[in-house]
């Protein structure tokens, strides 16, 4: 009996050490912003503390390939033959060499809102890295174009001057620019919009100190005004080229504004605990009308509306381009975009996930803090949203989307 009872004990040790030693790294309670964890004093350091933040905080274990723990197994060596040079003779890596390294350690990681900021332990010289941008620019049909916000206020200059557009007005707010226009075709008109990002619920409750200011409020209240009024509207282009993304929010604005009820758009879930693949349930995430005080229903009306994209329509760009994609009359034309729909806000205690270091310290991840899944597509974090008809820059520059959205509307 006791042999027994002597044997059993001793196979539960055994099975208990054989899981313990299969069990993730991640899934032991790691704070990264814990100030206690940012007092290495070696690369090798530094780089535990990063892979096991991005263990706890990263929220795209269910959806990423990458083999986590052989990173570590690989790269771990590395950092510290970079602490025995240092040891041995005082040498220290070139910035090159530190961003090659995190790029080996973080590149396949689907995470587009991710950026790494490293600063060498001993010199100070900070390094950063976007696995994101990286990967994009890589894209066939983006290597070799330019993506900026001079090139796209270039082009919607020259809608105007080529009759593209009969008309309008850049506005400037803060960081943020937006272009109102209108196109007159068949006796009827077409709203046009551009904006470089979403903060417009933040900034429609300003008055504007300049005329830029004053002009950017007037340009999205003109543009409400004509979309929401007007009995000869033809249709809506909202141009979500080189938008860098902002306040989800906002979707209350550009779709809310043009649907008869609440609409489901996709759901969200969090980290809620320290292991890998500790989620929350998946949460709803609606298009709000409640308080959207003038509606009206493009769906009804037979109205056609039009989001823009390019590769780097980010984030709120691509959150919104999605939600036009999904309304009876609304198409998405141009580009698949960036692939940053996990929504990223400031590191909090609730959950575990997010952004994790000190940005004045020797390292600092900014991440993503939910996963977006969108109804009828999924997850696309690193993927990017694709369009209702392919137009690309690299064929057509800015011009040929804009060209393709008016045909669409006028034969719709």
């Amino acid at each position: 009996m006791m042999k027994d009872m002597k044997r059993t004990l001793l196979y539960i040790i055994v099975i208990a050490a054989v899981l313990s030693s299969c069990r993730p790294k991640g899934d032991v309670y790691f704070d990264p912003s814990d100030p206690m964890n940012m007092r290495y004093t070696t690369y090798a350091g530094q780089f535990e503390a990063i892979w096991k933040g991005l263990s706890t905080h990263y929220v795209f274990w269910s959806e990423d390939s990458t083999n986590w723990d052989a990173v570590y197994k690989d790269m771990l060596p590395r950092f510290e033959e970079l602490d025995k040079a240092y040891e041995a003779n005082g040498t220290t890596p070139d910035s090159a060499t530190l961003v090659s390294m995190y790029a080996e350690v973080t590149s396949t990681l689907c995470d587009h809102h991710m950026k790494l900021y490293v600063r060498d332990v001993h010199t100070g010289q900070e390094c950063v890295y976007r696995p994101g941008y990286e990967e994009v620019m890589q894209r066939d049909y983006v290597v070799g174009q330019k993506y900026s916000i001079d090139d796209i206020k270039s082009a919607i200059n020259s809608y105007v001057s080529t009759g593209l557009l009969d008309g309008g007005q850049f506005g400037k707010f803060g960081d943020d620019e937006n272009f109102f226009g209108t196109r007159v075709a068949d006796g009827k008109k077409i709203a046009y919009l551009w904006l470089s990002g979403y903060h417009l619920g933040t900034i429609l409750e300003k008055e504007g100190e300049t005329d830029e200011e004053k002009q950017f409020i007037k340009n999205i209240q003109d543009w409400l005004d004509l979309c929401l009024t007007d009995e000869d509207l033809l249709g809506i282009i909202l141009d979500n080229r080189c938008n860098k993304g902002g306040l989800v929010k906002d979707l209350n604005i550009v779709i809310g504004s043009f649907i008869s009820e609440p609409l489901h758009y996709a759901d969200l879930r969090y980290k809620e605990g320290a292991g890998r693949y500790d989620y929350t349930d998946w949460i709803p995430a609606m298009v709000d009308t409640n308080n959207i005080r003038n509606r009206r229903d493009l769906t009804k009306e037979n109205i056609p509306y039009v989001a823009l994209t390019n590769a780097f329509s980010i984030s709120m760009a691509e959150v919104s381009s999605a939600v036009v994609k999904m309304l009876p009359t609304g198409r998405v034309v141009g580009e698949r975009t960036f692939g940053a729909h996990g929504q990223s806000t400031s590191y909090s205690t609730l959950f575990h996930d997010g952004e994790f270091g000190d940005a004045n310290g020797n390292h600092y991840v900014h991440i993503s803090n939910l996963q977006t899944r969108f109804k009828n597509e999924g997850v696309l974090e690193g993927v990017g949203i694709s369009p209702t008809k392919s137009i690309l820059q690299a064929e057509s520059g800015y011009r040929g989307a804009m060209e393709k959205a008016i045909d669409y509307i006028k034969a719709y």
